[in-house]
């Protein structure tokens, strides 16, 4: 008798599961590359204005500063901390966007592992219901054998 295959019924559900847990994987990485990229941004707009305190610190000790430099400076020095601000918000709302993106990756993952266990607990009854059929056989056998001896 050839053996049947198995075919687990919610093959195409399991596999859309798969397909949505890779899909929050992928934005999980993209969320954490972005995060990284902006914390790139806030440590040079910090190197910067470390050279531009510098810079203010030089010219004062060489008294090369005009008037207009010494009001440029202050007001350049607040605009960048004020893009360090900037920064430093959305690196923290990327920390929040990714804490929200690592729950829904575990609960596709968890959905995923549901449908998988209900796959291995489907084959393992199927396993089961063949090999009654196989003992069946061999005990239908045994028996016309033991009839005709």
């Amino acid at each position: 008798m050839a053996q049947k295959r198995f075919r687990y019924r919610l093959q195409q559900i399991l596999e859309l599961k798969i397909q949505a847990e890779e899909d929050e994987k992928e934005k999980l990485a993209k969320l954490i590359q972005q995060q990284e990229n902006e914390r790139q941004i806030k440590a040079q707009l910090e190197q910067k204005l470390v050279s531009i305190r510098e810079e203010l610190k030089v010219r004062q000790a060489n008294g090369t500063l005009d008037i207009n430099q010494l009001r440029f400076f202050p007001q350049h020095i607040e605009f960048v901390k004020g893009q360090i601000v900037n920064q430093e918000l959305r690196i923290k709302e990327l920390t929040i966007r990714i804490a929200q993106q690592r729950e829904a990756l575990m609960k596709a993952a968890q959905e995923r592992q549901s449908y998988e266990k209900n796959k291995e607990k489907s084959q393992e009854k199927w396993l089961a219901e063949i090999e009654q059929e196989e003992n069946k056989m061999l005990d239908e056998l045994a028996t016309l054998k033991y009839a005709r001896d």
